[in-house]
């Protein structure tokens, strides 16, 4: 037997995205953290660029399909502004606390927390394209140490399947070895932000 678990009012209970509207901001985060995102070795120009934070509450459920029974677990993408600074690196803020916890199907408060922040460049940004993400996990950000990852530039404006997503590796051994000297890398650096 399943737990009683209200479907959100209003919403289509096949479709996730109509849950979105339920998810709150919090209108006081505290645990901010700069991330500073510096490219070396580059192969050419990155005119595309995006940061975003990733948002789950697991244990917390709602109906997605009565008929089968299924559920699901909140999560909420946040986009995040970012600058560039004048030694041509980037930098842009995440709050581990930036959800709201509520209620927000009456079976209890819902706790949020952060799964993943990082960015995405891509050369202008065309489907076509490759695109190259950098991201970190909470732990990562709260160890507040640079984490660099090393990404194939021949991948860089495409590859020869177009539209790639490559995530990258932590090491260059994990390359073959005719590719570890094609290399470029996106480095990642949390700092706290102090109150």
């Amino acid at each position: 037997m399943t737990p009683d678990v209200p479907a959100s009012p209003g919403a289509g209970k096949n479709d996730k995205s109509a849950q979105q509207h339920l998810y709150r901001l919090n209108p006081t985060p505290k645990q901010g953290y700069e991330l500073v995102l510096t490219l070396q070795d580059a192969p050419g120009p990155f005119k595309k660029m995006g940061w975003s934070a990733l948002y789950q509450a697991k244990g917390c459920n709602y109906v997605v399909n009565d008929f089968a029974g299924v559920r699901g677990e909140p999560e909420h993408t946040v986009e995040l502004p970012f600058t560039e600074r004048p030694d041509d690196s980037f930098a842009a803020t995440v709050y581990l606390d930036a959800m709201l916890d509520e209620d927000y199907y009456g079976n209890g408060v819902c706790k949020w927390q952060m799964v993943r922040v990082g960015a995405g460049v891509m050369a202008t940004g065309a489907p076509v394209e490759s695109s190259f993400r950098a991201s970190l996990q909470p732990d990562q950000v709260l160890a507040e140490k640079p984490v660099q990852l090393y990404f194939l530039k021949r991948y860089y404006p495409m590859s020869e399947s177009g539209g790639v997503a490559s995530l990258g590796s932590l090491t260059r051994e994990r390359y073959l070895e005719r590719d570890r000297g094609h290399l470029f890398s996106m480095t990642l650096t949390p700092g706290k932000v102090q109150p």
